[in-house]
Order: structure tokens, then sequence, then C-alpha cells
């Protein structure tokens, strides 16, 4: 599992100048500290853009002002971003007696789609860097893509890959080392008229503050194995930077963080592809402090004490049986009322993880087998790359992995959808969730009664290219393409975000053939080629991205098509490099799913049974 925001807040407005600044990006960062050493540590000086930047950026790219309070900009045209022709050809109603329009791919329309080339986006990327003015110690080195439109056949077979855009990404480093998370990101998008179609510009201002000494990268190894347990093994951890999301009021330049401390990324190996989680490669840099928990029965009560970092911090707690309210950070203790779902084994494990106000992250867990006490020492790290449609409409969640990151995500997604009134029929989490939620009866499941019986689900946990993973023996603990048989019962979308379950594995495109058999129904599956970043924001930043944003009587931002609206929440998530993929049937008529809205948001198409099917489609792009 590696992972556009919901847009907060109100809208302001974009963009300022300065040189473009040449650099190096680093695939380690590790060697010259070795057996330890030391890093810069840089001061911030400046959070975001400003407002006065802001309109700048959109005035010359002649774009609405997408300049969140936080100071990111952040901008993707409904109309253009992720686009494929299509034409309207009938008319009808689902299960639930919804309207849906039939889209046909416009073959015609889609001949005329040229990707501009390479030079012209570069050069209109080359204006964004000097807008957003990096200082001297920042490098900056480009990366060219473009978001990709593959068409097969019957048999699986490639009839068209076309690029719809041309994309370019920058790479940043800072002071010769890599810099990831969401405070870092300068991409840009050209459609094929040549408009910006998509910016994302969320960067820091910084200034070395001075050298300080870095942990061994022998001893950052052991630390990134405490945080993931015995069963994963850990290659070199990677130092750099990692600037989290930004935190400015009303664009004003300053927020809660106030120094970049080099940080230490775990690369785990596993059987299941695993996320990058952070430690601190400078001793003393991150809090740390101790939790003591409590069991009466099902009541847990539970506590953390915290000192060093830098105040104020959060917390984020978990269980391994109770989906916790996530919508107050601000307490170090919390009490709730186990609600495990049947089978019950009585285990029960709470978690928390603390973030100090530049991001840095420590976590402790304990677990209570009965009535007691326990108490556990804080594990340095964590953190992650940190009135509606007409009839029935619900949604559900299952996530996996007892990390703050992934419950963030859910919670998210959670929490987007009930804001504009849709209901969230379950939300099973950890042991509660299971594999059998997901198999078709007829496969020995009950997906009749979970996943298929909603229009959108959301999943979180770990995965490869065979599938995705549980952690309870319901019936057993993988979901493969072969149990899966979706939206023969109701299941439109289902979102994915766990790593490479939707890989290119030998560059055939074999995702196609894969999981084919699992479409007998369902509109689009959402997931990813390579890993998906744990980043906290997933889920609620998708599911604002399906509705519009207003003030008043007023539309500021219409509602996003649903794969583009899981590639616009891939864009302001996931670190650069990531690759999001949406896949779907095509029926014999050249009817797809690609310019689905959520349900009342825009047009919806109809069921695409799974035969008679001419193909499948299938839109891919880099982060």
């Amino acid at each position: 599992m590696s992972r556009t925001t919901g847009r907060r807040g109100a809208r302001l407005a974009a963009a300022a100048s300065v040189a473009a600044v040449a650099g190096t990006l680093l695939v380690g960062g590790t060697a010259a500290v070795a057996g330890g050493g030391t890093a810069a540590v840089y001061a911030v000086v400046q959070e975001g853009l400003t407002p006065d930047q802001g309109a700048k950026l959109a005035g010359t790219f002649n774009i609405p002002n997408a300049l969140e309070t936080d100071g990111a900009f952040s901008y993707a045209d409904p109309a253009r971003f992720n686009q494929v022709p299509q034409v309207a050809v009938a008319k009808g109603e689902d299960e639930s007696g919804r309207p849906t329009v039939a889209q046909a791919l416009d073959v015609k329309a889609l001949d005329a789609v040229k990707a501009p080339s390479d030079d012209a986006a570069l050069s209109r990327a080359n204006q964004l860097l000097q807008l957003v003015g990096l200082s001297g110690d920042f490098g900056a080195r480009p990366s060219v893509s473009h978001t990709q439109l593959t068409l097969s056949n019957a048999d699986n077979k490639v009839t068209r890959s076309q690029a719809l855009d041309t994309v370019v990404t920058y790479g940043l480093t800072l002071g010769g080392l890599p810099v990831t998370g969401q405070g870092a990101r300068l991409r840009l998008t050209l459609a094929p008229d040549g408009v910006v179609s998509q910016v994302s510009a969320s960067v820091r201002q910084v200034a070395k503050s001075g050298d300080v000494p870095v942990i061994p990268v022998e001893q950052a190894q052991q630390e990134c194995a405490a945080l993931y347990g015995p069963d994963v093994r850990q290659d070199v951890p990677t130092l750099g930077y990692q600037f989290p999301q930004l935190t400015a009021d009303q664009a004003n330049g300053r927020g809660t963080v106030g120094t970049i401390y080099p940080q230490y990324t775990c690369n785990p190996l596993a059987e299941t592809s695993q996320a990058h989680r952070l430690v601190p490669a400078v001793p003393g840099s991150g809090p740390g402090g101790r939790m003591k928990a409590a069991r009466t029965g099902d009541s847990i009560v539970a506590a953390v004490e915290v000192s060093g970092g830098t105040a104020p911090y959060t917390y984020a707690w978990s269980s391994s049986s109770t989906a916790l309210p996530s919508d107050d950070r601000s307490r170090p203790s919390i009490s709730y009322t186990r609600a495990p779902r049947a089978a019950d084994t009585g285990t029960e494990t709470v978690t928390v993880e603390v973030t100090d106000a530049n991001g840095l992250t420590a976590t402790a867990a304990v677990r209570l087998d009965a009535d007691g006490s326990a108490d556990a020492a804080t594990t340095p790290g964590g953190g992650g790359f940190g009135a509606l449609a007409v009839g029935p409409v619900d949604t559900g969640i299952e996530q996996t992995v007892d990390w703050q990151c992934a419950q963030a995500g859910a919670d998210g997604f959670r929490n987007g959808m009930l804001a504009h009134g849709v209901p969230v029929a379950f939300d099973w989490r950890l042991a509660n969730a299971w594999e059998s939620d997901f198999k078709d009866p007829a496969l020995g499941g009950h997906d009749d009664q979970w996943v298929d019986n909603v229009d959108a689900a959301w999943y979180t946990g770990h995965g490869n290219p065979s599938g995705f993973t549980f952690t309870g023996m319901h019936d057993d603990q993988w979901i493969v393409p072969g149990d899966a048989r979706w939206g023969n019962r109701d299941l439109e979308w289902l979102q994915l975000e766990s790593c490479q379950v939707l890989a290119d594995t030998s560059g055939t495109y074999d995702y196609f053939a894969r999981w084919r058999p699992a479409f007998v129904g369902l509109h689009i599956l959402n997931g990813f080629h390579t890993n998906a970043y744990c980043v906290g924001t997933t889920g609620g930043t998708f599911a604002n991205y399906l509705f519009p944003v207003k003030f008043l009587w007023w539309t500021l931002r219409p509602a996003y098509r649903v794969q583009a609206a899981w590639a616009a929440m891939a864009v302001d998530t996931e670190p650069s490099g990531v690759v999001y993929r949406s896949m779907g049937l095509i029926r014999p008529d050249g009817v797809t799913n690609i310019g689905d809205y959520f349900w009342g948001q825009g047009p919806t198409g109809p069921d695409i049974p799974a035969s008679p099917s001419n193909g499948m489609w299938s839109i891919s792009g880099t982060v």
C-alpha cells in the first residue's frame, strides 16, 4: 500500500516567479552516513503560496484560481483532465430505477487526439517552476509522462494505446537528498489543445539553519524493523526530507511546521507490498513517551504521556476491533466500547500515533487479551507519505492495516460521503474486515450482503498483483481475482488503496486478463500499478472530488467523474512516480463507464454484463 484532496475551505487565488534550479534526484542518500554523520536542518521561511502568488500563477496559465487556504495550489479542469471523447447513445434505468445514460467511445474524435510535445509541456512547466521560486538548496528534475488510454478486445489483446495529454512532474532534492511528501509537489499537465488542464504546486520555502548528527543507517534499519514487526524484512532505508501537508492559515505563508529535519524512509521487503513509513534521523528531534491502557470487559481506556519533539502534538487512535472517531486529534487519551464482529477472538490492541508540530511521529501499541492493564513505550516513527440521486445510494469501507495513515484514509472517505448525505452501510476495520465480504456467494462468500450490496466501496490494505489481503481467516486472508464477481447485485465503483493490485507485471497489459472475471456489472475498478503510499488524506480527497464545491448558489468547482476523481486524488496525495490506474468493460457497441459520475452528480452509465463484451479499457497516469 503506498496513497485531490477534497479541496478544503475557500479557494483563494495564485503565482510568483523565480529561476529554475538544476539538481539531481538521488535514488538513495544513505551512503554518506552509513556509519553516522551529519545532515542539514532547514527552517521554514514560507508555507506554500500567498494570495498574490496564487493569482499570478492562475493568470499565467489562464486557469481558475485554485489556491487553498493552506497555501497549496491544486487545479484540475473537469472538462479536460483525463478526458476521453464519448457520445451519448441511449438512456435507461439501473436495478434501483435510477436513470442511466449510455456513452460510447467517440472513435473519430479519439483519432484526432494528439498529446502535446514534450518540449511544449516542459516549457510551460518551467514557467511553473519559476513562479513558485524555489530557494538555492533545492534541486528540481523534470520527468515527462502521459496519461494513457488502453483498449483491449474480448481476447484481452491490446487494440489501442493512446496518450491523452502530456505531464511534467518535478522530482525535488534538498541539499542533495530526495524530498517527498504532500508539501513538496510540482506537476503540470497539457491537454491535447495545448491548454493547461492540471497544476499542482505545494511547496515550502526553506533556509538552511545548520547541520546536525544523524543516526547510522544500521540503527535506522533496526528502528524500521520495530515499526513493521519481526515478520517484515527491511532493505536499507533512504535518508531524505519529508515535507508534510501544508498548514498555512488563509494562505498567509505561515504554518505550524517550523523546522524540516532529515528522516529515514523505511524500505520493507514482504510478500505483499508495504507502504514506506518514516523514522526520525536526528536523535531527539521527534516525540516520544509511554502509553498505558486498561480493559474491563469490552470497555477500553488509554492515555499517552509525551515529551520531546516540538509541541503542540496531535494524537491519532485506532482499535483492532472498532472504528474510532477521528474528528478530535487533540486528545492524549481515549475511552471506547469494543464493537467486534461475530466470532471475536477477544483480543484487543489499541494504538496511538503521536505527531509533533514539525510532522515527526512516534507510535505505541498495547495488546489487551483480558481484563487488566498494560503499557508500552513509543517507537520512533510511523506516519506515511504522511441533495443526491434518485433512489437508494450507499457506500461501504473495509480497512485491514493497523496504521494511523490507513485509518485516516478510511475515515476521510466515510466523513466525505456522510457530509454529502451518502450513508455508510458498513465500516469494517482490521479483524472485522473479512475476505468473504468481497467473495461471490457462488464461490463461498457473502459479498451480496456487503461489498456488492452498496454502490461504492473503499478498501485499504496490503496487496500485490495477485490480490489484496485481510488479517482474519473468514474464510481466508486473500481476495484473488478468481474470488470476485462484482456488480451482479449493486456495486458500481470499487476503490483499492493497495499496492500493485492493478499492476502490469509483464508489459503486456496482463491486468486485463487477470481482473476481467471480476466484472459482472461493476462499472470501474480503481487502483494502482505501482506501490501506493500510506497517506491519510486519500479517502477524503477522493470522496470530495465526487461532489461539487459550492458557496451559497454558486458552484466554485463542479463534481468530477469517478475515474477523474481517483486520478485527481492520486495527483494531490501520492508522491512523484506513483502510477494510478482505472479499468472497466467495453460493450460490443462501444459503450463504457469511463464517463460515470457518482449518482446524482452527472450522467451515470448502465451496468455492462460480462458477456457479451467487446473488451476492456484502462486509464493510467503517473503522479
